[in-house]
């Protein structure tokens, strides 16, 4: 079994941009932008499809079911990691993820927590990471009436190569001008906690149970990529439930894994990604599944791509 390409299952989200149509060659206009894709997702109601090889059509998560042990190794399902493509053209809505405990409590679903690869960003785009306040009398006065982004968000000025973790419980919001792949744990439960005003659906009461207003997310600043620094491999986010380097390639990059599976998402130029097993192309913004049975790989190209794995 060799490298696993999946097709993407697109959304049009009410904050979309068309960057992810435009890399990918979509086609987009009217009410589709094409602005989230899931890229990497076991997850129901979101499962990507298998693109490649003998299993081609298969959802995901069935091929995992069939293939578990040569797929994820000895990982049970629900460790598979997720990578998104998000594009948005404003902010997305102010929200925050539960933990493990919550989320199986409440949803019967797992801990979302989360991280951005920032593929670029316009000068002075910003995200909101984390409360300004720990006072949550006040915070709910501003969720009430929609203004806790403006009130109390953190907000933190976003460039390319940055790498920003979201734990689990951290008030959050993506922001206009970032294209980002987000690398997070398998869980998809999100609770609003204010929209700006475009009306949709809030969860005030259960984003206040998980909210943990003293998190604070940890930026890495890694640049972008310079073909002259040659081949290296740094550390983007650590967490206990994934782990993201950033690997600069020039020419070519090998390496030995132990027997679990790694995603390799491409965020700069194209990569080619080779094992014995068989060879694929990596494009811009896509992301391959290497499968737990292959012991070691190539990428080739003048690149830079994201190693993911579930530590």
């Amino acid at each position: 079994m060799g490298p696993i390409l999946l097709e993407p299952t697109y959304i049009s989200p009410i904050w979309g941009g068309t960057r992810i149509s435009e890399a990918r060659g979509l086609e987009c206009g009217g009410e589709v932008n094409n602005g989230e894709a899931f890229d990497v997702t076991a997850h129901e109601g979101i499962c990507t499809t298998v693109a490649n090889g003998p299993c081609a059509g298969m959802k995901f998560d069935e091929f995992l079911a069939q293939h578990h042990d040569e797929v994820i190794g000895d990982l049970d399902d629900d460790a598979t990691i997720q990578v998104v493509s998000m594009d948005p053209r404003e902010f997305l809505s102010v929200q925050v993820h539960p933990d493990e405990a919550y989320a199986q409590a409440a949803e019967g679903d797992h801990e979302k927590a989360e991280s951005w690869y920032i593929l670029h960003a316009e000068p002075g785009a910003e995200l909101i990471a984390g409360c300004l306040t720990d006072d949550l009398d006040a915070l709910r006065a501003a969720a009430a009436n929609d203004t806790i982004g403006d009130q109390y968000g953190r907000r933190v000025e976003m460039h390319e190569g940055d790498f920003i973790l979201i734990p689990a419980g951290t008030m959050h919001a993506l922001g206009a001008g970032i294209f980002a792949v987000e690398i997070g744990s398998f869980g998809n439960t999100t609770y609003r906690l204010c929209d700006w005003g475009r009306g949709r659906e809030l969860h005030v009461d259960k984003g206040f149970d998980v909210l943990k207003t003293d998190n604070e997310a940890s930026v890495r600043h890694l640049g972008t990529y310079d073909e002259a620094a040659g081949t290296r491999v740094r550390v983007g986010v650590e967490h206990e439930l994934f782990v993201s380097n950033v690997v600069d390639v020039a020419g070519e990059w090998s390496c030995e894994k132990p027997g679990r599976y790694q995603v390799l998402t491409c965020v700069h130029g194209d990569a080619v990604v080779e094992t014995d097993e068989g060879t694929v192309e990596l494009p811009y913004t896509m992301s391959a599944v290497i499968p737990a049975c292959v012991r070691s790989f190539t990428v080739r190209g003048n690149c830079r791509v994201l190693q993911s794995f579930r530590p």
